[in-house]
């Protein structure tokens, strides 16, 4: 493949492992496409990594490394990532890499090539699962987590996120629509959840169900991957887990995260009807979420369990709000 378009990698570090972070390092040197800048941005590690960092990337002009006094979390940490790219006219598109994984050698070839010759604005891959000494545990990610990407829809991906960061590709043309991040006060939602959504918004999203990333599984992780993910099963697996316990912070998620799509793309409530009470009228995934349900189940989404999860939490607040106002009023009248 001609090196005609340059790639930025936004790589984000935190107190790395110092051996996992060597290896993702050197996977993104073995690159077969070899037109890329890679920003490191660290959200303020101890000065023993960052000296480390140093260390390990040297003199290696392809890697440019940021410090940062303040500690912002993930999430903002790659949205602070993003803005060093687009100081940059020249790179045309976006990775996202993780300090702990292991990159394939033609992942970035493969997802250029994937992204132009599809007319994508987004391309994203499978990944392999590997464990603390590079074992690999499951081939497939995807096929693990039960995910099915090409049943995608707005609002099947405000549901359930089967996008991960690490393993996509995105044009620069999305930059205007991403940035800046939606505020949250407590991070709810990740960096390439909130991608994916304007992605499918402005075009294509292509899928490529070869593996290219080794996906590290560890204590650490930020995410992990749950087998049948979404499923009946599964959500009550966890909820047994958790013993019954209901704290309403998974709806409250999904509420914030449509209004922040939906505020961030007005037009889109043309698409409402007002008059179906089965669509999003006070965009807080309210009966919607019903449909929602049926409508992953009926095509393979495989998040029924994530719906049925949110409609439960979100009958138990109102029904919570409800009688916090009956006995409001009842002490007014005494």
């Amino acid at each position: 493949m001609q090196l005609t378009e340059k790639v930025a990698i936004v790589l984000a570090t935190y107190n790395p492992n110092l051996e996992y972070f060597q290896k993702q390092i050197q996977s993104i040197k073995n690159q077969s496409y070899q037109n890329w800048i890679c920003h490191i941005v660290d959200d303020c590690s101890q000065i023993e990594y960052q000296l480390a960092i140093q260390k390990i990337i040297a003199e290696d002009s392809q890697f440019i490394f940021h410090f940062h006094n303040q500690n912002l979390n993930h999430y903002y940490n790659f949205e602070r990532g993003l803005k060093y790219c687009i100081e940059d006219q020249r790179i045309t598109a976006i990775a996202l890499a993780d300090q702990d994984d292991i990159w394939y050698s033609e992942k970035l070839a493969i997802l250029l090539e994937n992204l132009r010759y599809q007319q994508a604005v987004l391309v994203h891959s499978d990944l392999e699962m590997i464990d603390t000494k590079d074992k690999i545990i499951n081939h497939s990610t995807w096929k693990f987590e039960g995910r099915n990407p090409e049943k995608l829809s707005i609002d099947l991906l405000l549901l359930r996120n089967v996008v991960t960061g690490c393993s996509v590709l995105f044009c620069t043309s999305l930059m205007k629509d991403i940035l800046p991040f939606p505020p949250q006060d407590k991070i709810n939602w990740y960096h390439d959840w909130w991608i994916a959504i304007v992605a499918f918004q402005k075009g294509k999203i292509a899928h490529i169900h070869q593996p290219l990333v080794m996906y590290r599984i560890h204590g650490l992780n930020n995410v992990g991957v749950t087998q049948d993910a979404g499923k009946f099963y599964r959500e009550l697996l966890a909820w047994i887990s958790k013993k019954f316990k209901i704290t309403g912070n998974s709806y409250l998620v999904h509420r914030n995260l449509s209004k922040a799509f939906y505020q961030r793309f007005p037009q889109e409530l043309d698409n409402v009807n007002w008059s179906n009470p089965f669509d999003d009228k006070n965009l807080d995934f309210g009966f919607k979420i019903l449909k929602l349900c049926y409508k992953s189940l009926l095509s393979g989404y495989n998040s029924e369990g994530i719906a049925l999860r949110i409609w439960v939490l979100k009958v138990l607040l109102d029904l919570q709000k409800i009688r916090y106002l009956f006995f409001k009023n009842n002490n007014k009248h005494e």
